[in-house]
C-alpha cells in the first residue's frame, strides 16, 4: 500500500513538472498564434497610426507584449532598451528612439508619464518626437537634439528625481531646455510601480542562511508556467465579476496632490535657476473633457464618472503656481485626438509640441 502511494505521489510529481515544462515551450507560440488572430484597435485609429491590418499583431506585440521595464537607481521603474524594432524603440541613454544628429548645440530633454512616452504610436509620432520636427523646420540651420524620458505611471516626484540624475551624470547642461509633461498621474505622495517589489527583495538580506528558503521558494513556485497559467485564467474571471471602481477616489487626498506637485515645480524651479536651464512644467489637456474622443473607440463604460474625476484634477492641479497650462489646445481639432481610452493620437501629439513650441519659441538663442 505504502508502495502504490510513494508511486503515485512520484507519478502526480512527474506529470506536473512534465507539464510545466510543455506549457513553457507552447506558450510563445500560442501567444503569437492568438495575436494574429485577434483584432486590437479600431480600423479608424490603425488609419491613423499608419499602419496595415496585417501590421496590427506586430504592432501591439512590440508596444504592450516585448515591451519590459527595468529598475532605475533612484528613479524606479523605466521602460528597458529594445533590439532595433519597427515601432517601438528604447535606448538605454537616450530614451525613446528620436532621430537626433551629433553635437548638438542645445539639447531639449522631455519628462512625463506614458503621454510623453507615447502609448499605442509610433515613435515617430509622440510628442517630443513631433516636437523635434517643429524645431527643426523652425531652426533648419541649427542643429538641435530632443530627447524623450516619459515612462509609464511617471509621476512629479519621479520625473524631477529622473532629472536630477541626468544632471549628475552631466547629461544636462547650462542653458538646455527641460520639458515636464504633467496631468491625471499626480496623486500625491504615490509609491512607484516597483517600490514594493524592491522592499520585499531587501528582506531577503536579511534572512539568515538555513531560512533563504522562505524567500526563494515562493518566487519559484509562483513562475511555474502552470500557476502563472491559473492566475491568468483567475485574473480574467475577476475581471469580468468586478464592480466599476470610483475613478475619483484619489481626489481624496486633494491638499496632499496639490501639495506634492507644487514642491516638486519649486524644486524644478530652484535647480534650473541656480544651473542656468530653461525649464517649464506643462499641464497637459485631459482625456475625455477636452480633444475629439469617441466613446466606441474609447471602449469606456463608466464615461460620466471619468468626466467628472478628470474636471475635479484639473480645477486642482491649474492653480499650481509656476506652471503653463496648455489644456484648450485640441479645442478645435477635427480628427480623433485619442488612440484609446487616454493616449495621444499622431495629430494631438503634434497640437501639444507645436504648443510647446510657440511658449518657448522667445526664449530659443
Amino acid at each position: 500500500m505504502l508502495k502504490k502511494i510513494i508511486n503515485l505521489f512520484l507519478l502526480i510529481i512527474f506529470v506536473f513538472i512534465f507539464l510545466n515544462v510543455i506549457l513553457a515551450f507552447v506558450w510563445p507560440y500560442i501567444t503569437d498564434s492568438k495575436l494574429k488572430s485577434q483584432k486590437f484597435y479600431d480600423d479608424e485609429i490603425l488609419k491613423i497610426l499608419g499602419i496595415e491590418k496585417n501590421e496590427e499583431s506586430a504592432f501591439y506585440k512590440q508596444m504592450w507584449i516585448d515591451r519590459k521595464f527595468k529598475y532605475l537607481q533612484f528613479t524606479g521603474q523605466y521602460e528597458k532598451e529594445t533590439l532595433n524594432q519597427k515601432y517601438v524603440n528604447i535606448t538605454k541613454d537616450n530614451g525613446r528612439k528620436i532621430i537626433n544628429k551629433k553635437n548638438c548645440i542645445k539639447n531639449f530633454f522631455f519628462y512625463g508619464s506614458s503621454h510623453t512616452f507615447g502609448y499605442n504610436v509610433k515613435d515617430n509620432q509622440t510628442i517630443p518626437a513631433n516636437f523635434k520636427k517643429i524645431i527643426d523646420k523652425a531652426y533648419p540651420n541649427k542643429i538641435f537634439c530632443v530627447y524623450n524620458f516619459g515612462s509609464a505611471s511617471h509621476f512629479s516626484t519621479q520625473e524631477t528625481i529622473f532629472f536630477q540624475t541626468h544632471i549628475l551624470k552631466q547629461k544636462i547642461k547650462e542653458d538646455d531646455f527641460i520639458f515636464f509633461l504633467e496631468g491625471i498621474s499626480e496623486k500625491g505622495n504615490q509609491s512607484s510601480r516597483i517600490d514594493s517589489i524592491i522592499n520585499h527583495l531587501f528582506k531577503a538580506t536579511t534572512y539568515n542562511y538555513w531560512d533563504k528558503y522562505k524567500f526563494t521558494f515562493p518566487y519559484f513556485f509562483d513562475s511555474l508556467p502552470l500557476i502563472q497559467l491559473y492566475k491568468r485564467i483567475s485574473q480574467k474571471i475577476s475581471i469580468k465579476k468586478s464592480k466599476k471602481n470610483n475613478p475619483g477616489e484619489e481626489l481624496k487626498k486633494k491638499d496632499e496632490i496639490l501639495y506634492v506637485f507644487q514642491k516638486n515645480v519649486n524644486f524644478r524651479k530652484a535647480i534650473c535657476k541656480e544651473l542656468g536651464l530653461n525649464c517649464f512644467t506643462f499641464l497637459l489637456h485631459y482625456p475625455i473633457i477636452s480633444g475629439v474622443y469617441d466613446s466606441r473607440i474609447l471602449k469606456n463604460k463608466n464615461l460620466k464618472e471619468e468626466k467628472k474625476y478628470y474636471l475635479e484634477h484639473y480645477e486642482l492641479l491649474k492653480n499650481t503656481k509656476g506652471i503653463i497650462d496648455i489644456k484648450n489646445v485640441l479645442d478645435n481639432e477635427t480628427e480623433l485626438s485619442y488612440v484609446d481610452k487616454g493616449h495621444y493620437s499622431p495629430n494631438a501629439s503634434f497640437a501639444i509640441a507645436n504648443k510647446i513650441y510657440l511658449n518657448i519659441a522667445k526664449s530659443i538663442k
